[in-house]
């Protein structure tokens, strides 16, 4: 069969390119006929304020992390997922708490050096892996957040996790369509790109194996679903479009369709070779206006819950949002689960970390942060398991292990001690 280069892309009538997802005739080196190692890809998911930690973390000892009501959901992956204890951040006494959660969890930077900003800021980590691999495909990296919230009065520092640098905010994309367009549209025409790539696709397809030519199905079906989205999106706001729309419940997606969808747009992204590097906030950091929770039916201000959880009345509120921002987690990484490439799954070549930076919403700790880290990174993360690492471990510890995997060569990030090399096979 004729080998095609990885970042080969099939061009569309106006010069569109989309990126092809891994094939067959991809996992042979011509030259060796050794199969090659799919690339690794890195994401990291912001869920805010912390979790309740008596339904997070289970007990000293206590190895059946699953168990815990917060993480059952990731039951179905569960093998290919692992808790991270023992991380920590330290806090910068005299500034906003919250604004250090979100827009240093990435960065972690000393706070004992110079600072270039009220907050222990820097290059986030997703930008400097960026900086070494983003050769390798089309987008350099995707920033996405679910933020739903149209009264954008909060501070910047809440509201993005990524960062080219002190002060500096790589901001996020919050709009479905917009991130489909980055993604997908041409700038020139508009006819769909699925179709011109379809066009274009007839000859090529002739030399596909039986599976590739699945495989090739598969993705364009995926891509197709998310078109049907958007245009339903789009019909929404034809027939119901509004002004000064400020209460975040009265869009046209429930909370869970809106980051499922956006979820879904990040797989893609990965599957189809579009970018290996990305961050996700599945929501912001403290926000004085309520969200609302369709799937939940209530309306409740996540910050507010933190703050009220001695009441067990309210402390169930809160245990019912941590569950539903697990149970849509896991539901993304099913589906790179579930997407074959290579030898294994996309999960399987991928590194993905859901984390916040708050270990206690209520005291506002950043000692025993909640971490999940998924993926087996192409087999050299150890998985299924708790990792427990020692007390007030620095977070920044983790960041460098996986700046290592991803090929930066880095040897220090930020005020970390070393890498964890008990997260290594």
């Amino acid at each position: 069969m004729k080998s095609i280069g990885r970042r080969k892309f099939l061009l569309g009538a106006s010069g569109s390119a989309m990126a092809l997802p891994w094939l067959e005739m991809h996992a042979a080196d011509p030259k060796t006929k050794k199969d090659k190692e799919p690339p690794l890809r890195f994401a990291s998911f912001y869920s805010p304020m912390g979790f309740v930690r008596d339904h997070f973390f289970p007990e000293k000892g206590d190895s059946d992390f699953l168990s815990m009501p917060t993480l059952s959901p990731l039951k179905s992956v569960g093998s290919k997922v692992s808790l991270i204890t023992g991380l920590s951040r330290v806090n910068v006494r005299g500034v906003d708490v919250h604004n250090q959660c979100s827009s240093c969890f990435l960065s972690s930077a000393d706070p004992n050096g110079k600072l270039k900003s009220p907050y222990p800021m820097d290059r986030t980590l997703d930008h400097l892996i960026a900086d070494k691999v983003s050769h390798r495909t089309p987008i350099r990296s995707l920033e996405l957040n679910c933020n739903s919230f149209k009264d954008l009065k909060e501070s910047i520092y809440l509201d993005n996790i990524s960062w080219y640098g002190p002060e500096h905010v790589a901001t996020a994309m919050k709009d479905p369509s917009r991130v489909y367009q980055r993604l997908f549209k041409t700038s020139n025409s508009n006819k769909d790109i699925t179709d011109l790539i379809l066009e274009d696709a007839s000859n090529f397809k002739k030399n596909l194996s039986y599976h590739d030519k699945d495989k090739l199905d598969e993705y364009f079906d995926s891509v197709r679903e998310i078109e049907t989205q958007i245009e339903k999106l789009n019909e929404y706001y034809r027939k119901r479009k509004r002004a000064d729309v400020l209460e975040p419940g009265e869009g046209p997606m429930t909370r869970g369709e809106y980051i499922k969808l956006m979820g879904k747009l990040l797989v893609v992204a990965f599957q189809g070779d579009l970018t290996h590097v990305a961050t996700f906030m599945l929501a912001p950091e403290r926000w004085g206006s309520p969200q609302h929770f369709h799937e939940l039916q209530f309306t409740k201000s996540h910050h507010g819950l933190t703050h009220g959880q001695e009441n067990e009345g309210v402390k169930k509120f809160l245990v019912q949002v941590d569950r539903f921002y697990m149970e849509l987690f896991a539901e993304i990484l099913e589906q790179m689960d579930a997407i074959s490439e290579g030898a294994g799954t996309l999960l399987d070549h991928s590194m993905i970390t859901l984390g916040s930076g708050l270990g206690d919403g209520k005291d506002h700790t950043m000692n025993e942060l909640p971490i999940i880290v998924a993926g087996s990174a192409n087999g050299r993360i150890k998985t299924g398991r708790v990792l427990n690492c020692p007390e007030n471990t620095p977070l920044a510890n983790l960041w460098l292990s996986q700046a290592k995997l991803m090929g930066t060569g880095m040897k220090q990030f930020a005020d970390s001690t070393g890498p964890l090399n008990d997260l290594l096979v």
